[in-house]
C-alpha cells in the first residue's frame, strides 16, 4: 500500500517535472534566440536599435536550476546511469543493492536540498528580496527549487523501494 502510494505520487511528480522542465527549457531557448538576433540588430545599427530582452541573463540563469532539477527528477524513471564494468558483472541482487544504495544517497541529497531551499525561501520572503534586474521575488524562485528538490526526493524514494538494478543505458 505504501509502495503503491509512493509510485502514484512519484509518477505525478515525474510528469509535473517533465512539463515544468520542458516549459522552462523552451522559454530559455526562445529568450536566448531572440537575444542573439537582437544583438545582431543592435550591432548592425551601431546601437541605435535595442530589441534585447531586459534581464535575459537573469531569467535564463534562474530557470537553469529549475531545468536541471526537473531533468534529474524526470530521468529517474529509467534507472541510474552506470558507467562501470563492476556493477554490470554483479548478479541481479548485487545490482539491485548497488542501485538502492545509490538512490538512498539521492533521497538524502534531495532532502537536504529541499530543506536548504525552503530555508532560503523563508529568509528571502522575510527580507523581501527581489532579483537584481527584473525585481521578481526571490522566494518564488527558491520555492520552485524546493518543490523540484522534493519531487526528486519522492521519485528517488520510489526507486529505493522498487529498483531492481536496471541501468538507463541498458534499457
Amino acid at each position: 500500500m505504501v509502495i503503491a502510494t509512493v509510485r502514484r505520487v512519484a509518477r505525478v511528480m515525474e510528469g509535473g517535472s517533465l512539463i515544468l522542465g520542458a516549459i522552462c527549457l523552451f522559454y530559455m531557448v526562445c529568450v536566448v534566440g531572440v537575444n542573439v538576433l537582437a544583438r545582431i540588430i543592435f550591432d548592425a545599427t551601431d546601437t541605435a536599435v535595442n530589441l534585447m530582452i531586459p534581464g535575459a541573463i537573469e531569467q535564463v540563469s534562474y530557470l537553469l536550476g529549475i531545468v536541471a532539477l526537473a531533468g534529474l527528477t524526470a530521468s529517474m524513471a529509467h534507472g541510474m546511469i552506470a558507467v562501470d564494468f563492476l556493477v554490470a558483472r554483479l548478479p541481479s541482487l548485487g545490482q539491485a543493492l548497488v542501485a538502492r544504495f545509490w538512490f538512498i544517497g539521492m533521497v538524502a541529497l534531495a532532502l537536504v536540498l529541499t530543506w536548504l531551499f525552503y530555508e532560503d525561501m523563508l529568509a528571502t520572503y522575510a527580507r523581501g528580496e527581489d532579483t537584481q534586474d527584473l525585481r521578481l521575488p526571490m522566494f518564488l524562485i527558491y520555492g520552485l527549487y524546493a518543490a523540484q528538490s522534493l519531487a526528486l526526493a519522492i521519485v528517488a524514494l520510489r526507486e529505493v523501494l522498487t529498483s531492481h538494478g536496471e541501468h538507463g543505458e541498458m534499457t
